[in-house]
């Protein structure tokens, strides 16, 4: 028929555009990034290997269940930083790494929020192998079974000078030591006489132990409490009328 071509001489306008609808039945175009690639977001699929990838922010609202990330190990995480984001609840975390985190050096976790976790079975399955350099700038551990490093308490009392009158210290709070011992010192010219008083109200004391009395000029002693109570302190006087001498005396302690 004149003026009808059976063919396209133009294939350019064969080209169509992929139109996707949303709740309301309306259409729209599907969108590409400039290598035409689509962007349209992954709904209800699997990811089975992210290589290389950042992620700079977002929100994980749910994640159901999550088994296995990585089937087993994390080789090495280093000077990885997460910026921001949300994971809003996890549902059930049952392994993460299968086990292990090998090496999380210089790592800093700067901001974001875990709401709700539901259940955590067994995040790295007991163990952290090497945790260097690691920055937590906030939140709260609202619970810690145990720490297995004693903490160490030193506290000096130097230069005191006797009298004849028995002085005490001021009282140690000894109810949340493990072990502690008083390690005096005459560094004067003339015997003192020490002792170790407890009190379970901080003001009665009973006299626990004596030192090793008198102790003569230049020597040493270490004072330990045979008993427990809440307070201990270190009492001292000159071991002779009128002869004042000098002492040290260091508490040496480690938490329980």
């Amino acid at each position: 028929m004149p003026n009808y071509s059976i063919f396209q001489n133009d294939p350019n306008n064969l080209r169509m555009l992929i139109y996707g609808r949303d709740a309301t039945n309306t259409s729209h175009v599907v969108a590409t990034d400039t290598a035409g690639n689509l962007t349209t977001i992954i709904l209800g699929g699997t990811i089975t290997s992210v290589l290389g990838t950042t992620i700079t922010a977002g929100t994980l609202t749910s994640a159901g269940t999550v088994t296995d990330i990585l089937n087993g190990t994390i080789t090495s995480v280093l000077g990885a930083t997460i910026t921001a984001g949300t994971l809003s609840s996890a549902g059930t975390v049952t392994d993460i790494l299968n086990g292990t985190i090998t090496s999380v050096l210089g790592a800093t976790i700067t901001a974001g929020t875990l709401t709700s976790a539901g259940t955590v079975t067994d995040i790295l399955n007991g163990t952290i192998t090497s945790v260097l350099g690691a920055t937590i700038t906030a939140g709260t551990l609202s619970s810690i079974t145990s720490i297995s490093q004693k903490s160490f308490v030193e506290q000096p009392d130097i230069g005191i000078t006797t009298a004849d009158a028995l002085t005490p210290l001021p009282a140690v709070t000894t109810s949340v030591l493990g072990v502690y011992s008083f390690f005096v010192h005459n560094s004067g010219a003339n015997p003192v006489n020490t002792q170790i008083e407890i009190s379970a109200d901080g003001t009665n004391y009973y006299v626990d132990t004596t030192g090793d009395n008198p102790l003569a000029a230049g020597s040493v002693d270490v004072l330990v409490p045979a008993r427990f109570l809440k307070y201990t302190r270190v009492s001292y006087q000159s071991a002779s009328t009128g002869l004042p001498s000098t002492i040290n005396v260091i508490l040496n302690a480690q938490g329980t």
